[in-house]
């Protein structure tokens, strides 16, 4: 309400001080048809100020009460369709305000806090942070957190995705970081443990169960849009996004494991807990010893997967292909039936109960994952097929690659001949430095060996890079010709 005390004052400062109607309006926090109201009734004389407009709402508010009290959950922009009907002509801005007035101010629900014994409840939930770059592929970066409610400890790793032998994986790692197992889970409704949920009826997935039952917990299914069931877990998620994951630089799956695994040691269980006022990690002492025994034997959470070895001796996981031998004890591989056993890192291939290929599992896609065995294997049966396999490798380091070989086979030059020189450059510098030459040459349309390695060294002297050492050279034709994939040197010091 706009007092008398206030209109005079708005008189005063628009007409005797010169101020600006909108600055007035600000100042008294109104809309500034307020204060024309207010300056036009002093100057017409009304001093008490011109009677109020009657709202273009007024013949429509006793059929808005109604239908508000009968249905209190009806919204404004619902309201406004009715009134449509009713020859309500105006914006829906009015009717908000109306419908804010007359509706009954909602009620904030109360939460009663239970604590639970140690030992005896754990919550466990998937979170989703973003995407990593893997190769030339960007995978969905997926972190999984439990959290043991009395004690509150956290444990949390990340994967590439939520898929069972995935989740069921990170339980048997969390539960050996925690010491054992609690008695009862609570899980969110995910379909990876449960499949429906009707009411109190709870149909959990059979896969899930039988890992349960091998570990001996009971899972427990929050209800339906209810998160405040595992608010510890749903805590911690926006924890590990706010205090480990915003901010930081990650260069792969690997190192994201391993700094969340120095976080939780020296953060997020040493700090002290905002409702306990304690350390994670100091309540865990007490709480591992009411834990359970975790199970003599573990549970098998390889994914493993029946196919057919294709024509081209490979098994395929997630668009990438693995390369098999092509024989075993003289017997063809070629159309038998395998088993492909995967975890985070390893892909092994086993026939009738015996590995015949092991490979480091590849997340990027569509890639060819070989082993130089297997392929030399078959290179003895067909020779001939050396060369387009050196032009395959060449062709591999990128598109840029490929299209510089294609535009050598256009020309006057002896393609088998340049393959052997650029990878006799492989040898000496290494994949990347070759693939930058290759694609720099085809840049300037200069095409040969010889080009590509001036290119190469203009880099390194602009970088100030000395000139690498000629490889060397035994004289045997299977150690000379041996593919060798280079690596990072910094491995070796995980040795020490």
């Amino acid at each position: 309400m706009i007092t008398p005390e206030m209109r005079a004052e708005m008189r005063r400062l628009v007409i005797r001080e010169g101020w600006k109607i909108e600055t007035v309006a600000r100042r008294y926090g109104v809309h500034h048809s307020v204060v024309r109201r207010a300056i036009a009734s002093d100057r017409d004389g009304g001093g008490g100020g011109a009677p109020p407009v009657p709202s273009a709402l007024e013949p429509f508010k006793p059929y808005i009460v109604e239908r508000l009290t009968d249905y209190p959950s009806l919204t404004a922009t619902r309201l406004l369709m009715e009134l449509h009907d009713r020859g309500y002509t105006h914006s829906v801005s009015i009717l908000r305000r109306y419908v804010a007035k007359v509706r009954a101010p909602r009620s904030k629900k109360a939460y009663l806090r239970v604590e639970t014994e140690p030992g005896e409840v754990a919550q466990v939930d998937w979170g989703s942070f973003g995407h990593l770059r893997i190769g030339n592929t960007q995978r969905p970066l997926s972190a999984f957190a439990i959290v043991l409610k009395w004690s509150r400890v956290l444990y949390v790793d990340f994967s590439l995705d939520q898929r069972m032998d995935t989740f069921l994986r990170m339980h048997a790692r969390a539960f050996a970081f925690l010491g054992g197992l609690p008695r009862k889970v609570i899980y969110d409704n995910l379909k990876s443990v449960v499949l429906h949920h009707v009411g109190t009826t709870v149909q959990f997935n059979p896969a899930f169960l039988a890992f349960a039952g091998h570990m001996l917990f009971e899972p427990v299914a929050a209800p339906v849009r209810y998160p405040q069931a595992k608010g510890n877990v749903e805590n911690a998620i926006k924890y590990i996004r706010t205090s480990f994951f915003y901010g930081r630089a990650f260069q792969g799956i690997d190192d994201v494991r391993a700094q969340a695994a120095r976080w939780l040691q020296e953060v997020a269980n040493q700090r002290i807990h905002g409702t306990t006022r304690e350390r994670p990690a100091d309540r865990h002492l007490i709480e591992k010893t009411r834990l359970r025994a975790l199970p003599e034997h573990p549970f098998d959470t390889d994914l493993v997967v029946p196919m057919i070895v294709s024509k081209e001796a490979r098994v395929h996981l997630d668009t990438n292909s693995y390369s098999v031998p092509h024989s075993v004890e003289g017997r063809s591989v070629v159309g038998q039936t395998v088993h492909l056993r995967a975890d985070d890192s390893t892909v092994r291939v086993v026939l009738d109960g015996v590995v015949i290929a092991e490979h480091a599992r590849c997340w990027d896609r569509h890639r060819a994952i070989e082993l130089p065995a297997h392929i030399d294997a078959l290179l003895e049966r067909r020779p001939s097929a050396r060369g387009p396999r050196r032009r395959d490798r060449l062709a591999a380091l990128s598109p840029g690659a490929a299209m510089y070989l294609q535009e050598i086979a256009r020309r006057r030059i002896h393609l088998e001949t340049e393959v052997r020189k650029l990878l006799r450059l492989l040898d000496i510098y290494g994949e990347a430095e070759v693939e930058r030459g290759m694609v720099a040459a085809l840049a300037q349309r200069t095409f040969g060996a010889r080009y590509v390695r001036t290119l190469i060294d203009q880099a390194r002297f602009a970088a100030g890079v000395a000139e690498p050492l000629d490889p060397v050279v035994t004289g045997n034709a299977a150690a000379d010709n041996a593919l060798v994939t280079p690596h990072d040197l910094e491995d070796y010091d995980a040795l020490f």
